[in-house]
């Protein structure tokens, strides 16, 4: 009987180790998957953007969008009629990717994606661009249903 009780004494170290492992490995699991969620959206409304996919317009916060260098959100937001936002979302899309090819612009030169800081519902995901020494950063908002605000050069 003794040497029964041992071995359970023994065992149950190991089993309340094992079950810790797993509840630390799923827990690190669900934190990566969380920011990889954000960067992988942000490489997906870029890339949509680049390539001037339309379906992309639904992932932009039109009220408050920052483009490098423009105030998309203001001109945006003077326009009253609906077909003439639908119009503005489409030729924002069409001009950015045009704008991306003319200059040169290659998508896979965008590498080390990650994201450079979260404060609340507002994450800021990073991508060096290599071969011109740049950053850009994308910012998103919104809690759950992320939408992209700002597309900034760093």
């Amino acid at each position: 009987m003794i040497s029964g009780q041992n071995k359970e004494k023994k065992d149950a170290p190991i089993l309340e180790y094992t079950v810790l492992a797993a509840v630390i490995a799923v827990s690190l699991l669900f934190i990566f998957q969380v920011k990889t969620r954000d960067v992988n959206f942000a490489r997906s409304v870029f890339s949509g953007l680049v390539n001037g996919r339309g379906g992309i317009e639904k992932y932009i916060d039109w009220e408050h969008l920052q483009g490098v260098g423009i105030d998309a959100g203001a001109t945006y937001s003077k326009i009253t009629k609906q077909i003439e936002r639908s119009g503005y979302k489409m030729a924002f899309i069409k001009n950015f990717s045009i704008g991306f090819a003319r200059s040169g612009g290659d998508l896979k030169s965008f590498v080390n994606w990650r994201i450079y800081s979260k404060a609340g519902a507002q994450t800021i995901v990073a991508v060096d661009y290599r071969g011109r020494n740049k950053t850009l950063l994308l910012t998103l908002t919104g809690a759950g249903k992320k939408k992209l605000t700002s597309l900034q050069w760093k």
